[in-house]
């Protein structure tokens, strides 16, 4: 076993010494290395903050911000050929959603991966399109993917643009990641009838930020109020139809344990009115 994986087992299971004085002092170095050094499949958060910018101002300077650069673009690219226990619900309505000229807006849909995964539990009508936003890093990751698979039904975009056209707005485990979540509802001159959101922190405590370690860059990360999320979807007309819980999907943050979630959140909602 090598120093960092000493490292990364003490972070996880010595996490109550947090709050000890001079061992809690000790252990607080000790994670901070953990979390400047974190690779691979390693998710690490870290810390508490009022907004994203303070998050960002934070971050070690180990590794870049956020998913626009080459070590984040195929980060989680092997996923597309993965189906995991969270994504069931969004298959479940995404079958009975999805109609024969249909257009999915997958918000932060990566190089396309819910595309690839679900392709073969769902069928996809010839005419329906999944329009994926993306960082241009990830983005154009995605379109090469996208080429050599033969997948003419998926394009990339770097914009909201597509939103009014869209039938369903799909949005799995990345509003957190977006410092403004609610734009592209706000900026749309129509609203997609359909929402399906996944993997997405939810609580019923006070909003903030944390910071995320993804294993090739570090992200600012919302953890949403309950009560204000939903009632942003509420203003714009929206009701929730199914709920459920991610019970293999959360975030644990060292020496913050109020700000844990240990059960991510999704939600089917349909608009009332178009």
């Amino acid at each position: 076993m090598n120093t960092y994986s000493i490292l990364r087992d003490i972070a996880h299971k010595v996490d109550v010494v947090a709050d000890v004085p001079i061992i809690g002092t000790l252990y607080n170095r000790v994670y901070d290395r953990v979390f400047a050094a974190v690779s691979g499949n390693l998710r690490l958060f870290r810390g508490v903050y009022p907004d994203f910018a303070s998050a960002a101002d934070s971050a070690p300077h180990t590794k870049p911000l956020g998913y626009d650069n080459e070590a984040s673009a195929l980060l989680l690219a092997d996923d597309r050929h993965h189906v995991w226990a969270s994504d069931y619900p969004v298959m479940f309505w995404l079958n009975k959603l999805i109609g024969d000229h249909s257009i999915i807006f997958d918000c932060g849909g990566n190089v396309g991966i819910s595309f690839f995964a679900y392709q073969s539990y769902l069928s996809y009508p010839p005419d329906a399109r999944w329009v994926v936003y993306e960082v241009p890093a990830v983005a154009a990751a995605g379109r090469a993917i996208a080429a050599s698979s033969g997948a003419k039904q998926l394009s990339f975009v770097t914009d909201y643009k597509d939103v009014p056209n869209a039938d369903i707005f799909l949005a799995a485990g990345v509003l957190q990641y977006l410092e403004d979540p609610f734009r592209p509802f706000r900026e749309a001159t129509r609203l997609p009838p359909h929402i399906i959101i996944n993997k997405t922190p939810i609580f019923d405590r006070p909003s903030a930020v944390t910071l995320q370690g993804t294993g090739a860059a570090f992200c600012p990360y919302h953890l949403f109020n309950r009560t204000e999320f939903l009632q942003q979807f509420h203003d714009l007309g929206y009701v929730v139809v199914n709920e459920w819980e991610n019970p293999n999907v959360g975030c644990r943050i060292r020496g913050y344990s109020y700000y844990n979630i240990p059960s991510f959140s999704g939600f089917y909602l349909k608009r009332s009115s178009n």
